[in-house]
């Protein structure tokens, strides 16, 4: 059997404002009056032609003949009218591109389903509902399921260097063993975590809750590439007709850059859209890795102009410029000792540009959660805030003694921060020296996602607006949790896993002993033993605790 070449396709759309309905379908889609406006005409004709052209080249409609398509977008929170300052924001795959791929397809399938699961505290079922999903799958019959309801499948990564274990919704084995024919449809944008979130970063959304919180640090790049072993998408579809840049999974700025870009090789289409988004390939972790790990093709054809539109790279940073203008109030220590930390002057201190490389080197965890929980509260309209300390990471080890540092440089003693006036939070499970000298610790490598922005909001005495009735998904979410729960349970109670045992400590999972023959696999097929009635009663009460830990500090 010949291996298609790799093609990257690029097709411009039409110098059009599409920033109309980007985040959720309109009320009269569905109808002539929709089909004839000319934006929907020119996103159906730029996918349209995006998707025939690279068909000519690489013929990836006669592989999905016959079996299922499995679309996954990038919906992990779906920002339309959920209270915050603007009513909708670009950080979730656009439903027109997702229906006007649809369409296509539908001319070669009618075995079409549409899967994600959405970010802790934002269930899935709410974000089909909030980008009208839920109407595209009536009107054009096609399946939408809620991934983490689903059982799950284990396998081992014998040539993984992080994820040497990893579980999947059952759905994707079909992937992995070629009966499905898998498609990412992500939006083109920039991420906290990993600089760009793409095409085989949208895969992230497709491993279960407990299992995206191991080592979703300082090892998430490696982690991401790693899945790579089990599957890659056949097709990479990028929304880019309207961008985001800014710090997702915080809401992003609409950035128009008028493109879709697709192909049949989920790296090489990812580099090609980090470059158009005026970033250096190079400069990206994720990319660098998965070249380092063997999954790129030099050989690639690109097609069409790479047209760059400059994007606002994600700021991280807590200690920077945006922290000290809009949150003026809150001090921030932050200190690591991973190896590869900033070593202080000879009186201990640092200069101000070496503690943002002492926060960057755990940027995939806790710092980019909790820079998370700040940008929220900068899009909720409530930026300045009263007076705290937060403080991030294991501490910096110099000359016998444990140092935090502020963004001056400032170094800063576990007895100093005993001595601070007022409240203190400190984040992750490698704080965890700091506990008798703190008001709160949020546990966790990384923590529950909702956890540091809860808890900012309760050491300045502020109330998140999302949980009122400014957002007009709040009922339908909170219900939408309830029955996710009880789903979740109910594959429990009859035996089937929903996902790993929750663990948060930062080291690498070992898996059992592996063979000279299976060393050499790309994946192991591992079956789970049969849960006992005493694993169900605890994984059924973790369930319930988890959603706790969704809506209180």
């Amino acid at each position: 059997m010949s291996i298609a070449p790799s093609v990257v396709m690029i097709t411009q759309a039409k110098l059009l404002d599409f920033t109309r309905d980007f985040v959720c379908l309109a009320k009269e889609y569905g109808t002539a009056a929709y089909d004839a406006r000319e934006d929907i005409q020119a996103i159906n004709a730029a996918v349209t032609q995006n998707l025939t052209d690279l068909d000519a080249r690489v013929h990836f409609t006669e592989k999905l003949r016959g079996k299922m398509v499995v679309i996954k977008p990038n919906l992990v929170t779906v920002f339309h009218n959920l209270g915050m300052v603007g009513s909708d924001y670009p950080e979730s795959t656009d439903p027109r591109v997702i229906d006007a791929v649809v369409v296509f397809l539908k001319q070669y399938t009618d075995k079409i389903v549409i899967v994600e699961s959405s970010g802790k505290g934002f269930p899935t079922p709410t974000a089909f509902k909030a980008t009208g999903l839920d109407r595209l799958a009536k009107l054009r019959s096609v399946e939408l399921m809620v991934l983490e309801m689903q059982p799950v499948d284990r396998y081992l990564l014998p040539k993984a260097k992080v994820m040497r274990e990893i579980v999947v919704p059952q759905i994707f084995s079909e992937v992995a063993r070629h009966e499905a024919f898998y498609i990412s449809i992500p939006k083109m944008k920039t991420n906290l975590y990993t600089g760009v979130t793409l095409g085989f970063k949208n895969a992230m959304g497709t491993i279960p809750y407990n299992l995206r919180l191991r080592n979703h640090n300082h090892a998430i790049d490696q982690k991401l590439v790693d899945m790579l072993h089990l599957f890659k998408p056949d097709l990479v579809v990028i929304d880019g007709l309207v961008g985001g840049e800014g710090n997702c999974p915080a809401p992003v700025e609409p950035v128009q850059s008028r493109v879709i870009v697709s192909g049949n090789h989920a790296v090489e289409t990812d580099r090609v859209a980090t470059r158009m988004m005026g970033f250096d390939p190079k400069s990206i972790a994720l990319m660098r890795i998965a070249d380092d790990n063997g999954f790129n093709d030099p050989r690639v054809e690109v097609v069409g102009e790479q047209v760059v539109t400059q994007y606002k790279p994600a700021d991280p940073s807590l200690t920077g410029e945006w922290m000290r203008s809009n949150f003026p109030n809150v001090r921030v220590l932050v200190g690591h000792h991973k190896g590869r930390e900033p070593q202080p002057a000879g009186d201990g201190s640092l200069h101000p540009s070496q503690v943002c490389d002492l926060e960057n080197v755990c940027r995939g965890g806790c710092l980019a959660t909790t820079r998370v929980a700040f940008d929220y509260m900068y899009y909720e309209g409530q930026p300045r805030s009263s007076t705290f300390t937060l403080i991030i990471g294991a501490g910096l080890q110099y000359d016998g003694k444990v140092l935090y540092y502020d963004g001056d440089g400032k170094p800063y003693t576990l007895e100093d921060i005993a001595n601070l006036k007022g409240k203190k939070l400190a984040v992750g499970t490698c704080t965890d020296k700091l506990k008798n000298i703190v008001t709160r610790i949020i546990d966790g490598c990384m923590p529950f996602p909702n956890s540091p922005h809860m808890l900012v909001h309760q050491m300045t005495n502020t109330f998140c607006k999302v949980m009122t009735p400014k957002n007009h998904y709040l009922i339908p979410a909170l219900l939408d949790t309830f029955a996710v729960c009880e789903g979740r349970k109910k594959n429990l109670r009859t035996g089937r896993r929903i996902d790993i045992p929750l663990a948060h400590a930062d080291r690498l999972y070992e898996t059992r002993e592996l063979s000279a023959d299976e060393k050499e696999l790309d994946f192991i097929f591992e079956p789970y033993p049969q849960l006992s009635k005493a694993e169900i009663r605890s994984l059924c009460a973790d369930e319930n605790r988890s959603i706790l830990a969704t809506f209180l500090p």
